[in-house]
């Protein structure tokens, strides 16, 4: 599965190349976007980055609070010491900038626009030394950098944000290591970058507190959460979410999409210095769940001239509200701004689950026929299975694999938990942008006991990929 698996994900990208002018403007997006995807991958080797978990952030009654008026103190009991110093845009100087992937943050730097701090915690031989940060209210950064003191090498473990007594989603969270390594050695130093999504829809203030962890390399550290291996820090600051109140440009357009019959409502349309925003909403009334919208473009015209921005990120809230993220734009000072998108990925809401007899190890009922069940090996539990679906004209490079909920119920309406899976080796997405295509695996372990279960049982699909292409664009604005 391994081999297979790396032999798709890893197409020559010059055989898109040779193709590329033959394919129509969907194919052509989705292949750059694939071919983003896989860079993004291969960066990851040397730029270290990742997503943050669910790390429970410590409770407020044991952070260490400070003003920022140059204050310093002890924290004796765990032998912290913490300082904070009049900041300059002179610390910043030394912040390096060569493997920053955020164009958004560049930028910013660039013009000057991240707010210098100085605020330095020191324990155990390590040092934490915050350098700057800078947020719209909806996408926030903090620079800083870790000092290795220590006569053992070390990682970042985990760095958390609550911003005003919320705590930062953790997905799209990313630290991005902008020294060219994960591991930091005795005697040296790593600069970071911490950015995360925030919600429209949480009133964040400016009282921001950040919780840091330090942990050693070895194998027995890193496969331990015990304190003996894992140095935290704690810090409290001010982080203003409306640092460019006076040069945001929002918009309300109330405008409505309709793909395949279901609505999605243009709420509104954000312009900041960091990036553009677009707040959508579906309507509740849909008889679909739409879990995401396919190579939505936002597109601005002026006269003959014509700009269009792509591949936005999205945040989601709930399963009625997502706001895309792109790029810095001046669209609106444009005759025209509209939104287009070329389809959308969705489910009907009635048919959001899979209903299996596993005695017969047979599919009952599933959102689409194209899921199926794949013969178990001898490493699979009694109760376990493996679903496959595979999947043509996908528009891969946008994909998802299927998501399905940690419990079940049985035919007499009994709930049960789900069990963690005996065989991990046959779960994953395989996609093939080429060929446009994707192949999706997930196992599900019901425990031996559910083979006397009433039978049928029942999952609940949290999402499912089944793309409908049906392009539909609306104005925006117009001048």
């Amino acid at each position: 599965m391994l081999n297979k698996e790396q032999h798709v994900l890893m197409k020559d990208s010059t055989e898109l190349n040779e193709e590329a002018n033959s394919l129509p403007e969907t194919k052509l997006s989705t292949a750059v976007r694939g071919g983003m995807e896989r860079g993004r991958k291969r960066e990851m080797r040397r730029t270290y980055s990742y997503g943050l978990g669910a790390m429970a952030v410590m409770t407020t009654a044991v952070l260490l609070m400070f003003t920022v008026n140059g204050s310093s103190f002890i924290k004796k009991q765990d032998h912290q010491v913490q300082t904070s110093s009049i900041s300059s845009v002179d610390d910043l100087e030394s912040f390096p900038t060569e493997l920053m992937k955020d164009s958004s943050l560049r930028s910013a730097i660039e013009r000057g626009l991240v707010k210098p701090i100085n605020q330095v915690m020191e324990k155990k031989g390590y040092r934490v030394q915050i350098l700057g940060t800078i947020s719209d209210g909806r996408k926030s950064y903090v620079l800083f950098n870790v000092l290795n003191n220590s006569d053992k090498e070390i990682i970042l473990r985990d760095f958390t944000l609550v911003y005003g007594g919320y705590e930062t989603p953790s997905v799209g969270a990313v630290i991005a290591n902008m020294s060219g390594s994960g591991q930091i050695p005795a005697g040296q130093n790593s600069y970071y970058v911490y950015s995360t999504n925030l919600l429209p829809t949480d009133p964040y203030t400016n009282e921001a507190s950040i919780h840091i962890t330090l942990s050693d390399t070895s194998e027995k550290a890193l496969n331990s959460s015990s304190k003996k291996y894992v140095t935290s820090m704690d810090v409290s600051l001010a982080l203003d979410p409306n640092m460019f109140e006076d040069k945001e440009r929002a918009y309300y357009p109330d405008r409505t999409l309709t793909v395949d019959g279901q609505k999605i409502h243009v709420r509104q349309l954000l312009f900041t210095p960091l990036n553009t925003y677009v707040d959508l909403e579906y309507d509740q009334a849909n008889e679909k769940q739409i879990f995401k919208l396919l190579n939505p473009v936002l597109i601005g015209k002026h006269g003959d001239h014509t700009e269009k921005l792509y591949y936005p990120q999205e945040i989601l809230k709930d399963n009625t509200k997502v706001t895309l993220v792109y790029k810095k734009s001046q669209l609106d000072q444009l005759d025209t701004t509209s939104f287009k998108t070329f389809g959308i990925a969705a489910a009907k809401k009635d048919e959001m689950k899979i209903v299996i007899d596993l005695k017969k190890k047979q599919i009952i009922d599933a959102p689409d026929d194209r899921l199926q069940l794949l013969p178990s090996d001898q490493e699979a539990g009694a109760g376990e299975v493996y679903f496959q679906r595979k999947l043509e004209k996908a528009q891969a490079a946008e994909s998802f694999g299927m998501s399905l909920e940690d419990s079940f119920t049985d035919a007499a309406g009994d709930k049960h938990g789900r069990l963690s899976s005996e065989n991990s080796s046959h779960s994953g997405l395989m996609k093939s942008v080429k060929d446009d295509t994707i192949e999706d695996n997930t196992t599900f372990n019901f425990g031996e006991d559910a083979l006397e279960y009433p039978q049928p049982l029942t999952i609940g699909v949290k999402q499912y990929w089944i793309p409908i292409m049906n392009s539909q664009a609306v104005d925006l604005l117009m001048k």
